[in-house]
C-alpha cells in the first residue's frame, strides 16, 4: 500500500557523519554527495574525547561530550545532516523468530514487541527486527514449516541508546540510527556505495572502515536500527499528510475567493465594454463551474482530514490494547487479533483459566469500548502428546468506540 502521494524531497547534498567509539576516543568519517550516493569525503581521523567522557567503548558523560563535540564540529565549520553511530557487538543478542506468512507488518511488529520485550525484573532493551532473507530458499529436505517466514531480531541495552540520544541532544545533531557495528561493517563490503569516491578518499576513509559504514548508512539502510525507526516514519508521514491537508484547504478557500472576485469584475467589465448579456452569462457560468470544481476540491480535503483524524483515532485504540496484551504475555499467548470496522476479537491459549480470565479483566478497564470485553470461549485442551501440557483456549470479543 502507498502511503505517500507526493514523495518527500531530499535535500540537493547530503553531508553525513559515521562516530565509532574506541577506547577512550572515537573514529570520525564525514561523508558528503547526492541524495543517490556519497562522492567525497570530508573528514576522516581519530578523536581523541575529554577524559571520562568515555570508558571501554560506553559512554559515560553523553551531555558533556555532546557540547565538546558541538565545539568541535563549530571550530571546522561541519554542518551534519545526520549522525550514525553503533553499539558494540558484544552488548547485542541475535535470534530469528518464525511466524505466520499471512501476517500484517502491524501484526508482525505486535508479535515481536512480545516475544522481545524484557521481562519487568530485567534491564530495559531495544530491539529491531528484519526479514531474514538466508531462509528465503531452503532445499526440499528443509524442516521449515510451510507457511511462515523467519524474521531476524537482534537486542541491546536501552540504557546505550539513550545515552547516544543525549549525546546527540547535547551536540545539536539528528542521530538517524544507532546499529550493531558488525552492520556498519558490513556496508563497508558493498563496493557500489563507495563507487563515486575517489581512490583517495576511499582509501583514507577505509582505515575508520566501521566508521565509514555507518556513514554510508544514509544511502543504504542497516538491517537492525535499535532506534524506533518505524513510529519516527509513521510520525513524520503524518505530519506532512496534516500539511498538506492544510494547504489543500487554504489553497481552496482561496481559490473560491478569487473566482467570486473574477467573475463579478469580468461580470461588470462585460456590462460596461460590450454591454453583450448573453456573453456575460457565458462567462458566468463558466465562472460558476470553476466555482463547483474549487468547491469540490475543498470538500476533498476536508473528507482526507476526517480520514486522518480516523486513523489517529484507531491508532489511539490499538495502542492502548497493544500494551495489555504485551503486558500480559507471560504464560498467555496470543495467536489472532481481529478487527472488523468496529468490532473486536482476540483469540489465543493461556497456561490457567484465570489468566485468561485476568486479561479480559484488564481489557474492560480501557476506555475505548462501547461494549466491554467479555471472555466469549474459554475451553481446556487436552495436550497432542503424552509429554505435553493442557492448555485453555479463549476467544474475548468486545465493540470498540467510533471516533468522533
Amino acid at each position: 500500500m502507498t502511503r505517500a502521494i507526493w514523495p518527500r524531497r531530499r535535500p540537493a547534498r547530503l553531508c553525513v557523519g559515521g562516530l565509532d567509539l574506541q577506547g577512550d576516543g572515537a573514529h570520525w568519517v564525514t561523508l558528503a554527495g547526492s541524495a543517490l550516493a556519497a562522492d567525497s569525503v570530508c573528514c576522516a581521523e581519530i578523536l581523541t574525547f575529554p577524559e571520562g567522557c568515555v570508558v571501554q567503548h560506553q559512554l559515560v558523560q553523553p551531555q558533556v561530550l555532546g557540547r565538546w563535540f558541538k565545539d568541535w564540529l563549530n571550530a571546522r565549520d561541519l554542518h551534519i545532516d545526520a549522525l550514525y553511530v553503533a553499539v558494540s557487538d558484544a552488548e547485542v543478542m541475535r535470534g530469528t523468530l518464525r511466524l505466520p506468512l499471512d501476517l500484517q507488518p502491524d501484526d508482525v511488529a505486535f508479535q515481536m514487541a512480545a516475544e522481545l520485550q524484557s521481562p519487568p525484573a530485567t534491564p530495559a532493551v531495544c530491539w529491531d527486527y528484519c526479514e531474514d532473507d538466508t531462509f528465503s530458499e531452503l532445499p526440499p529436505d528443509s524442516e521449515q514449516p510451510a507457511q511462515q517466514r523467519v524474521y531476524g531480531w537482534a537486542t541491546t541495552p536501552q540504557a546505550r541508546v539513550d545515552a547516544w540520544k543525549q549525546f546527540a541532544l547535547a551536540a545539536g545533531l539528528r542521530v538517524s540510527a544507532v546499529t550493531p557495528r558488525e552492520e556498519a561493517l558490513a556496508l563497508t563490503q558493498q563496493s557500489g556505495l563507495i563507487a563515486q569516491l575517489s581512490a583517495a578518499n576511499a582509501g583514507l576513509a577505509l582505515q575508520y572502515d566501521v566508521a565509514l559504514g555507518l556513514a554510508l548508512g544514509a544511502w543504504q539502510s542497516v538491517r537492525f536500527n535499535f532506534l524506533p525507526h518505524r513510529v519516527m516514519k509513521l510520525q513524520a508521514l503524518r505530519r506532512r499528510w496534516g500539511l498538506r491537508v492544510a494547504v489543500g484547504a487554504f489553497a481552496g478557500g482561496l481559490l473560491a475567493v478569487g473566482a467570486a472576485v473574477w467573475m463579478s469584475h469580468m461580470a461588470a467589465s462585460l456590462r460596461d465594454e460590450t454591454g453583450d448579456i448573453a456573453a456575460a452569462e457565458q462567462v458566468l457560468r463558466q465562472l460558476r463551474s470553476a466555482h463547483q470544481e474549487a468547491q469540490t476540491a475543498l470538500a476533498d480535503a476536508q473528507a482526507l482530514g476526517q480520514w486522518l483524524h480516523d486513523q489517529a483515532w484507531v491508532q489511539q485504540h490499538t495502542l492502548q490494547w497493544s500494551r495489555v496484551l504485551t503486558t500480559h504475555s507471560q504464560g498467555l499467548w496470543v495467536s489472532e487479533v481481529k478487527q472488523q470496522e468496529a468490532h473486536w476479537r482476540v483469540t489465543g491459549e493461556a497456561l490457567s483459566a484465570v489468566q485468561a480470565q485476568r486479561l479480559a479483566q484488564q481489557l474492560k478497564g480501557l476506555d475505548i469500548w462501547a461494549q466491554a470485553p467479555e471472555l466469549r470461549h474459554l475451553e481446556l485442551v487436552a495436550p497432542a502428546s503424552p509429554t505435553g501440557m493442557s492448555v485453555w483456549h479463549f476467544r474475548i470479543e468486545a465493540d470498540l468506540k467510533v471516533g468522533v
